[in-house]
């Protein structure tokens, strides 16, 4: 499958750029623009207190008061405009949320500004795609360890499809987890790798999925009728013959 990966990556942070809000949220924001501070002055004016003795009418300054209405239903509009890509991108957003729970759950950690952290749906299932994998069951302090490099694992990775970021290299990875070098070549280093490799998985199959679903099934002229072409040419000949 042959496409742009690094645009639909852009496409999708772009998309889950857009932040949902609710009507209300919307009317509120509506009339909060920022504005010259000289039209957000209180309005004034003027009234005759008095008449001086040349016969001169003396004037003061005072707050005017506000203009009340009837309440009247106002038209409808939008209270904030729609980008111009906003259909695409609530298509990009619903192939997403069409995609495996642990696709969708990946794409939308890997590529949004605002997730901090994968969703523990997200670890069960790579834990488990990883057990599944393993020979033994890992149990006490290596099955601890293994959840703790699950997570640090997504967010090497986040990083380095993101902003290009070279992973940490594994000697650094053994001496935070308490491993020797040779401890860690000997076992964790392929479970590390397998960790990684998963998720790589994950991302291409959510990759895939987006591009496949915003395609529109296309038939070209010239292979769309080909069958019944060559049956009405059969039985034409079938015809002539007879």
């Amino acid at each position: 499958m042959r496409y742009n990966k690094e645009g639909l990556r852009e496409e999708i942070r772009q998309a889950l750029l857009v932040v949902p809000r609710t009507k209300g949220q919307l009317e509120g924001f509506e009339n909060n623009g920022s504005s010259n501070s000289k039209y957000q002055k209180r309005p004034t004016r003027e009234i005759v207190v008095g008449v001086d003795g040349e016969g001169n009418e003396t004037t003061s300054r005072i707050n005017a008061q506000p203009i009340t209405t009837l309440a009247c239903r106002t038209f409808k509009k939008s209270p904030m405009p729609l980008p111009p890509q906003a259909f695409k991108f609530t298509k990009l957003v619903r192939a997403m949320n069409n995609a495996r729970t642990c696709v969708a759950e990946w794409l939308r950690y890997c590529y949004s500004d605002g997730a901090q952290l994968p969703s523990g749906e997200f670890l069960v299932e790579l834990l488990a795609q990883f057990n599944s994998q393993e020979e033994r069951s890992l149990r006490g302090s290596s099955s601890e360890l293994i959840k703790h490099l699950a997570l640090l694992a997504c967010q090497q990775k986040r990083d380095e499809i993101n902003a290009g970021t070279a992973l940490l290299p594994q000697t650094k990875i053994a001496r935070l987890a308490g491993k020797s070098e040779a401890a860690w070549n000997k076992r964790w280093s392929c479970r590390w790798n397998r960790l990684l490799g998963i998720l790589n998985k994950f991302d291409q199959e959510g990759l895939d999925h987006v591009y496949e679903w915003g395609r529109s099934p296309k038939t070209t002229r010239r292979y769309a009728n080909v069958p019944l072409q060559r049956r009405v040419q059969a039985s034409t000949r079938s015809e002539m013959v007879a």
